[in-house]
């Protein structure tokens, strides 16, 4: 593990851009002890609630804590949850200053109901309408006012932020730069992110965009390497227990997971392609890349809800 820790350290200072939807995540925790008289469901006494960022923002976080320089890219909507969302990048010392501002739609919000350590039910607020080609051409005029950067992440979650001319624009744009472009995906654009530099689909959107079954290893080779001569990009599959699958550039690697126990694999895709994206702008190959971030992920998915791994998380576990 001491090259993996070699290149960990070389993540400082990194700057990652990262253009997407940017999501409101809350998270009602309560108890249970009754079922409600008017219908078959549970009644959650509330105890607390909190709410951290997600999607893009989530991506963001993970950059931040793991010893890069975050730059946020995307659009929220004009009220309540855009200043809640807003006051917390700033407690965590990520800037919201080249985040648009769009009337039309509101700030998309998941809200989780958890009780008895587990997700009852979730509730989200979103228009899913593309944005309007105004906030393209802003988009992409505030990615090239940054400074140098290492790598663009794309975050597509399909609520509207990642168009067809933005992806096809953004992809020549790092292609003349010489910048590194991944993307965590939606099978539903999968057309769109041709010839980029990385996708990291989980099982079920790799399935979807290859349309084959992935359940088992020789399945899974099946569809990465069908996805990766389909849109001419590297993969990393994330599937769960099993660990991950790296097709790059030589035979595919089956990474075996690193989790020692699973809380919550929300927000573990944003850890991956956060990683990954650090990892090789600090010089890694995409195998010394995957084991990092699967070393992340393991962390990730012991906590519950969306949450960010810190680079002293990383280091110490490396070290183990």
């Amino acid at each position: 593990m001491n090259e993996l820790l070699e290149i960990l350290e070389k993540f400082s200072h990194k700057k990652i851009a990262i253009i997407g939807d940017i999501i409101l995540d809350k998270y009602i925790y309560g108890e249970v002890d009754r079922i409600s008289p008017e219908a078959p469901v549970p009644i959650v006494k509330v105890t607390r609630e909190k709410y951290v960022p997600g999607g893009a923002a989530n991506v963001a976080l993970n950059i931040n804590a793991l010893g890069g320089q975050a730059y946020l890219l995307g659009t929220v909507g004009e009220d309540v949850h855009k200043k809640i969302l807003f006051d917390i990048l700033t407690e965590n010392n990520l800037s919201s200053s080249h985040i648009l501002t769009d009337p039309q739609k509101g700030t998309t919000q998941k809200t989780r109901v958890i009780a008895l350590n587990q997700q009852l039910l979730r509730i989200d607020h979103e228009d899913t309408s593309y944005l309007e080609s105004h906030f393209e051409k802003q988009i992409l005029a505030n990615i090239t006012s940054l400074p140098e950067l290492d790598a663009i992440i794309i975050s597509d979650y399909a609520k509207g932020t990642i168009t067809q001319q933005l992806m096809q624009k953004l992809t020549t744009y790092c292609q003349q730069k010489e910048l590194p472009l991944l993307v965590d995906p939606k099978p539903k654009h999968m057309r769109w992110y041709q010839n980029v530099f990385l996708i990291t689909p989980n099982r079920k959107e790799a399935s979807q965009m290859s349309h084959l079954e992935l359940a088992n290893k020789q399945q899974i080779e099946t569809a990465g390497l069908k996805l990766q001569q389909e849109l001419n990009t590297r993969l990393i599959i994330t599937t769960g227990k099993d660990g991950m699958s790296v097709f790059g550039e030589n035979h595919p690697l089956h990474i075996p997971t690193a989790a020692r126990e699973v809380y919550d694999v929300s927000g573990a895709g944003d850890t991956v392609v956060a990683t990954v994206a650090l990892a090789i702008s600090a010089g890694a190959s995409l195998e010394e890349a995957a084991l990092l971030a699967n070393q992340a992920a393991g962390i990730k998915v012991g906590k519950l809800g969306t949450a960010s791994v810190s680079k002293q998380e990383l280091a110490e576990k490396l070290g183990e």
